[in-house]
């Protein structure tokens, strides 16, 4: 499991003894690296700063009380990519929509935070950053009250009272509903998740569109509620980095390559009842064009 990150390693250490050799000689103004430094400056450093937000909650990434640390499958998978390179994992809490700058800014080396294959190929972001490989494959799913399993589909929200979060893909696929069916939907938009919840719970809302792993999460943690009908809008969630840290996205890329195999990705995701959709949930990438012109817009925590 370790056998690449010792390689690693030692070549850090070797290119470091060379280059102090070299420096006697005559002045180095920075360290060379086969492709580039980001991941020998994250060798020599030790660790790897890691760009989260633990406002978005269980299952992603939150504050366990009980530990009084973060937790989560995004923080598992952190641990788990820093062990095979045999480095220390630091995750930095940082606010959802300021991560970009600070990842520009390098004061983070990575983004692993809800983050939805190609969301940040758009406006001022656009051409600045670089994606890992996937390591989980979202979607929206329908929530309800386990008494109210007459609701399978969009189709049986007609007429109901739906939750979604605002600017959220669930909201995206709400509203194009409504305006290919005259608004159908009883459609009610909220950036407050917890309120929603409780509102659902209280039958002042019929059903709620929510992210795969927040669907999951508040079934684990209510058994009153039920995830009904088929995934909706597949997305891939990857990591980010900057355009320039190839040599640390493709560690990176190789240590989530080996996770899947040696299904290590698969029991961090089982842990948290997220395994059974990804044997059969497509990449964004195979959706019709039309779908993604109307979904890349939107994200839970934009």
């Amino acid at each position: 499991m370790f056998k690449f990150a010792h390689k690693l390693a030692g070549f850090a250490i070797y290119a470091g003894l060379c280059l102090g050799v070299a420096s006697a000689i005559s002045p180095i103004t920075s360290p060379v690296f086969a492709e580039d430094s980001s991941l020998g400056i994250v060798m020599r450093r030790g660790h790897l700063r890691v760009g989260i937000d633990a406002a978005i909650g269980g299952p992603y990434m939150f504050w366990n009380a009980k530990t009084q640390f973060y937790d989560g499958f995004e923080l598992e998978i952190i641990q788990e990519i820093a062990a095979r390179l045999n480095i220390e994992p630091r995750p930095i809490n940082i606010p959802w929509t300021t991560q970009p700058e600070n990842l520009s800014s390098r004061q983070v080396d990575i983004l692993l935070s809800a983050r939805e294959e190609g969301a940040l190929e758009t406006g001022d972001n656009k051409g600045k950053f670089i994606e890992s490989n996937p390591y989980y494959r979202s979607s929206q799913r329908l929530l309800i009250r386990a008494d109210g399993t007459q609701i399978k589909s969009l189709r049986d929200m007609i007429g109901k009272r739906v939750g979604v979060v605002a600017n959220s893909g669930g909201a995206a696929i709400a509203e194009t509903y409504n305006k290919n069916r005259g608004n159908a939907i009883r459609l009610f938009s909220s950036r407050d998740l917890d309120r929603m919840i409780i509102q659902l719970r209280d039958r002042q809302l019929d059903a709620m569109i929510l992210d795969e792993p927040v669907a999951v999460w508040q079934v684990r943690n209510d058994p009153n509620f039920i995830i009904v009908g088929e995934p909706l809008i597949p997305i891939h969630l990857v990591a980010i980095f900057n355009k320039d840290d190839v040599s640390l996205k493709k560690a990176v890329d190789k240590a989530l390559t080996e996770m899947l195999q040696d299904g290590k990705l698969e029991q961090i995701l089982r842990r948290w009842n997220l395994w059974e959709s990804q044997k059969t949930l497509k990449s964004a990438k195979d959706l019709p064009v039309s779908v993604l012109a109307i979904i890349t817009p939107y994200s839970v925590y934009q």
